[in-house]
């Protein structure tokens, strides 16, 4: 028996026949729209250190704990939520994990204690990683393939623009009014993003009769048009996956990648407040120079990255935030902060989509979510401790100037283990 495809019929996508744009774009929007609001969640974590040192006075290694505690249970919860991806779909996710990142925030700004912070971090932490991103790849991995980069590249851009935006925004609302409001303004901003999710999101373009990339449907009376457009991709299975040799080095690849980007995620506006002399509004510019170079450079690596080898791209652009994390690390003046924030958001803003597009192209479609999940949880735990080491350095030291320059060199022989990582032969099946 034929399968039937079910008609996609949605508010706000009324275009007759075959004139409408291909829904997978679609996605794509309503994907950037929701990480707008995550991007204010993870840059913001930065904004609030200050005020938080000031107003119940714990030191930079209590302040950085949470999110060496929230990486531990994201590798604990990575291979779970890459099979509840596979299992339930994107909406389930994006709605459970919307609903717990909002509740978490709203905690936050009613912390009275140094564990009322610890536990509101976790929950934020948990609700994140079951609408992360990363998870919403596999579903951009699902409905595009010869335009899988340049899909992720729009679909990840509200990040770089709550860098620019909210960041700021962040900043002023904790000025003018405290850092309370902001942080309860933030957990309703979670669950009001979420909700074009739930209504837009779909798992894959064939139940509705659809083709990746919005390739017409092949007329099977044709002989000559019926077969692929491209070769198929061969579908991996987590056990097949675990046994090359490329899953290895992209694990380790971005573990030691993300050694420095942690750290400096968490303790970048203590270092250019109290290490580099900068005035809190300045250092607010800073993150802002890198949020907006972020965003063409996103444009750039989905482009490059659909041309030419994905490993070659996403080595390069880790090579580039690598020497950013070493400029940081020297930096004494304004113009060298500015000289980070510029490397670091070409950097970063190329590495993320072609990191999404990369495993989709290396090991296929079927087992994507807990492929990725088991490649973060196993790729989180070398990473863990750098926020923390970091804060006691600069404890220890008075700055944090060595520990960044340390993890500079470390997060280049990230670079090179990508650089060195081949798409997997097929597997052999008997």
């Amino acid at each position: 028996m034929l399968q039937v495809a079910t008609p996609l019929k949605l508010p706000w996508y009324p275009w007759p026949g075959q004139k409408r744009p291909f829904y997978g774009w679609v996605i794509v929007v309503v994907t950037a729209l929701k990480e707008f609001g995550t991007g204010l969640t993870n840059q913001g974590f930065a904004t609030y250190l200050g005020p938080l040192q000031q107003e119940f006075g714990w030191s930079r290694a209590l302040l950085a704990g949470p999110r060496s505690i929230t990486q531990l249970e994201g590798a604990a919860l990575g291979p779970l939520s890459g099979w509840m991806i596979d299992r339930f779909g994107p909406r389930f996710m994006v709605g459970l994990g919307s609903f717990l990142t909002g509740l978490g925030l709203i905690m936050f700004g009613l912390v009275e204690n140094l564990w009322m912070y610890y536990l509101a971090n976790i929950i934020v932490a948990i609700g994140n990683g079951f609408a992360s991103i990363f998870l919403m790849s596999v579903m951009i991995n699902h409905w595009f393939r010869r335009k899988r980069s340049i899909a992720n590249s729009w679909a990840v851009m509200g990040f770089p623009i709550a860098g620019i935006v909210g960041v700021p925004a962040l900043v002023v609302m904790q000025t003018v009014f405290d850092w309370r409001t902001s942080a309860i303004a933030s957990g309703l901003l979670a669950w009001v993003s979420a909700i074009p999710c739930l209504i837009y999101y779909r798992r894959a373009p064939e139940p509705y009769g659809l083709r990746m990339d919005g390739e017409p449907t092949p007329d099977p009376t044709d002989g000559a048009n019926a077969g692929p457009l491209v070769a198929e991709e061969v579908d991996f299975t987590l056990q097949e996956a675990l046994h090359t040799r490329s899953f290895w080095l992209l694990v380790l690849g971005n573990a030691l990648s993300g050694l420095g980007a942690g750290a400096v995620s968490v303790h970048l506006f203590l270092h250019l407040e109290q290490g580099v002399g900068l005035e809190r509004t300045t250092a607010a510019f800073v993150y802002t120079v890198a949020s907006i170079t972020n965003i063409p450079a996103r444009l750039v690596g989905g482009y490059f990255g659909d041309r030419l080898p994905k490993n070659v791209v996403y080595g390069g652009a880790l090579a580039m935030v690598a020497l950013s994390q070493f400029v940081l690390g020297l930096a004494t003046s304004l113009p060298m902060a500015l000289m980070y924030a510029v490397l670091y958001g070409i950097g970063w803003g190329m590495r993320t989509p072609v990191r999404n597009a990369l495993q989709g192209e290396f090991f296929g479609r079927r087992s994507q979510g807990v492929i990725r999940g088991w490649m973060d949880s196993v790729a989180t735990p070398v990473t863990i401790a750098a926020p923390v080491i970091s804060g006691l350095m600069a404890d220890l030291t008075g700055d944090y100037r060595l520990i960044f320059t340390v993890m500079s060199f470390v997060a280049m022989a990230g670079a090179i283990c990508i650089f060195t990582a081949k798409a997997p032969p097929p597997p052999v099946r008997h």
